[in-house]
């Protein structure tokens, strides 16, 4: 099989200033322990801050992903 595009992994360098600028608790070394994977990500952010969120609370952190992919992709 053929791999997978990963959007978060393929702009990674562009997003982190991003991630750290949202979301301020998190560290250089929780976006590493990351592997640019989604879940990943999510379950860091909610470690920081403060535990389980519910599923609109991942479904925020989606969408604001996905504005941050919007912005970085567009970038020259």
């Amino acid at each position: 099989m053929g791999h997978t595009p990963n959007r978060l992994e393929d702009n990674w360098t562009k997003l982190k200033p991003l991630l750290l600028q949202e979301w301020d608790q998190l560290s250089e070394a929780d976006l590493m322990a990351t592997d640019c994977r989604f879940d990943k990500l999510v379950e860091v952010i909610r470690q920081r801050y403060g535990g389980r969120l519910e599923i609109i609370q991942e479904a925020k952190i989606r969408d604001i992903l996905n504005e941050m992919l919007h912005r970085v992709s567009t970038r020259p």
